[in-house]
């Protein structure tokens, strides 16, 4: 995997009359499936063959509304310890954090206290967090008891356990979140504010200063027609 984005985000077109960036960032451990989700979200498949993320890489997905589009650019993360200085730096304006762990292993599980409490310093207060499951495809090791005590402590109103692998559950996480999002605008009336938004200057600028490979554009949600999404 390269190691900054193989997307291209400003060729990206639209025929709705407004686009409305919103930036996710995915964290957690090593080999809860980081990648897994976002390709399986972005592209309805996923690689059986694991390549660690090296560094930062992210994606970009169009969901329709009736007179905007809202654009996902979803920026995965390196788990492994020697890449977890370069996370700070893209929680930068982040609308939403994916907290991400392993069902099947505890210890991820355990994680995700540190992986919260750090994030916390470099996100705004109106910044969305959500606890995603991966692998319930695989026996189970943490309870959703566990998981929602957590989430309850922490005050983190989304929780959806999935399967990268089948696919279960992407949609409904994925959902959740543009939902969320679509109360913001809803409650703005479309004013969103640019600073906390529309992250596009950001993203150009953390491209400029990495080296970026295999440019191409993004197709838009399956079938391109637009819907509305709550």
């Amino acid at each position: 995997m390269s190691f900054i984005g193989t997307n291209s985000i400003v060729n990206e077109s639209s025929t709705s009359s407004q686009i409305e960036n919103y930036k996710i960032v995915i964290i957690g451990d090593q080999h809860v499936g980081k990648t897994s989700i976002l390709s399986r979200y972005k592209y309805e498949v996923v690689e059986t063959a694991y390549a660690p993320t090296v560094g930062i890489d992210f994606l970009t997905k169009n969901v329709f509304l009736e007179d905007t589009t809202i654009r996902l650019i979803m920026w995965d993360t390196a788990g492994q310890e020697r890449f977890k200085s370069l996370i700070p730096s893209y929680l930068k304006n982040a609308n939403c954090i994916i907290l991400t762990y392993d069902i099947s292993n505890k210890a991820t599980f355990t994680s995700l206290n540190k992986w919260y409490t750090d994030s916390k310093e470099y996100v705004n207060e109106n910044t969305l967090f959500v606890i995603c499951g991966n692998k319930i495809d695989l026996k189970r090791a943490v309870t959703k008891k566990e998981v929602e005590d957590f989430s309850n402590e922490k005050n983190i109103p989304i929780f959806v356990e999935v399967s990268a692998l089948t696919g279960e559950g992407i949609n409904e996480l994925f959902h959740s979140i543009v939902k969320k999002f679509c109360d913001t605008i809803h409650l703005t009336n479309n004013g969103i504010k640019t600073e906390e938004l529309n992250n596009d200057h950001d993203i150009k600028s953390q491209n400029f200063s990495l080296k970026e490979k295999n440019k191409k554009e993004e197709e838009p949600i399956s079938n391109k027609k637009k819907k509305k999404c709550c």
